[in-house]
């Protein structure tokens, strides 16, 4: 149980260390990383079942203009993890997920918010010349309040068993919870400043708000917007070719 422990916990905390981004993004979704902590507990089927009702519910998440509906990467380790721990049916391994990865957006908003004091730190070793604090302020820190943030949590579960993180939750302050909550519901509104801060010149914006009254009014899904993009994208692109070459 130890050992699976801490297997299950390193996979945590490398799927959301930025450095194995570099590698794979593919341990952030549950039906890749979910069958991992099936193998690693011994339970590979169950692991594989667990996942792939979670990545059902997760098929459209994304992170549009920085907001998070749910944190995936708790959904399909933790969610998973606690469906083996519990033995429970693999379809309630939903539910585990949907629990779990909101306390996941909770951890995410810390991991960011602690993780910028690194990036200030890192500026300040740049400014003196010093690399190596520059690199040592890039993996270290955030590799080990990943571990701190990720990985602990879900060895603590596996070892002590689901009694004890239904025990963790209700032992978090509610002022901290909402302190966090807080952070959370700003971020998505700084991610949409900056992407109108780049969007936002006269070439472009008029796309910004060809596509808000398409899907606002048109009542168009992502898919039919990609498309509608994708034919107008190409309609400029050989029109401003054919002028080049009468030019």
């Amino acid at each position: 149980m130890i050992l699976s422990a801490i297997l299950v916990a390193l996979l945590a905390t490398g799927s959301q260390w930025w450095f194995n981004h570099l590698i794979t993004r593919t341990w952030l979704y549950p039906l890749w990383s979910g069958f991992l902590v099936g193998v690693f507990m011994g339970q590979p089927i169950l692991g594989m079942k667990a996942a792939a009702y979670i990545q059902l519910t997760y098929l459209g998440w994304i992170t549009a203009g920085g907001s998070m509906p749910g944190n995936l990467m708790v959904a399909g380790i933790y969610g998973t993890a606690l469906t083996i721990i519990s033995k429970a049916n693999p379809r309630m391994a939903v539910t585990f997920a949907a629990a779990l990865s909101l306390i996941g957006i909770v951890q995410n908003t810390a991991y960011m918010t602690i993780n910028a004091f690194w990036v200030h730190r890192a500026d300040k070793y740049l400014e003196e010349g010093n690399l190596k604090g520059v690199r040592l302020m890039n993996y270290l820190p955030s590799g080990i309040l990943s571990l701190l943030l990720y990985g602990l949590p879900v060895f603590l579960m596996i070892v002590y068993g689901a009694t004890w993180s239904q025990n963790m939750i209700a032992s978090i302050p509610k002022s901290l919870a909402n302190a966090l909550n807080l952070v959370a519901s700003i971020m998505p509104a700084l991610g949409i400043g900056m992407l109108l801060n780049y969007i936002g010149k006269k070439k472009l914006i008029g796309f910004f708000f060809l596509g808000f009254f398409l899907t606002v009014y048109f009542k168009l899904d992502t898919m039919a917007c990609f498309v509608f993009a994708s034919c107008v994208a190409a309609v400029m692109y050989y029109f401003q070719n054919d002028t080049e070459e009468a030019e």
